[in-house]
């Protein structure tokens, strides 16, 4: 899957910390509708537990029979994390 332009510079703009400032020209540009979301998205954000349970018990499971991920492997899941933070 190719991602697109808008998509491109959203993802730049929240890796430079900038929050999506200058967004609103690109989205318009390319037929975007910056300041609407559909209907009833938010309040299910909002809803949405910040830990998925799944992988909460995953993770105890794995903790619990001593997996624990290594230093590189963890390190990813950080910088991972943080670039999915900065998108939403």
């Amino acid at each position: 899957m190719q991602p697109t332009d808008v998509q491109v510079e959203r993802s730049l703009a929240a890796l430079r910390g900038d929050g999506g400032a200058g967004l609103a020209e690109p989205l318009a540009e390319a037929g975007g509708r910056g300041d609407e979301v559909p209907d009833g998205l938010l309040e299910q954000l909002e809803a949405t537990p910040p830990v998925r349970p799944d992988r909460l018990a995953e993770a105890r499971a794995r903790l619990a029979v001593g997996d624990q991920p290594d230093a590189d492997t963890l390190a990813k899941r950080m910088v991972g994390r943080l670039v999915c933070d900065r998108l939403r």
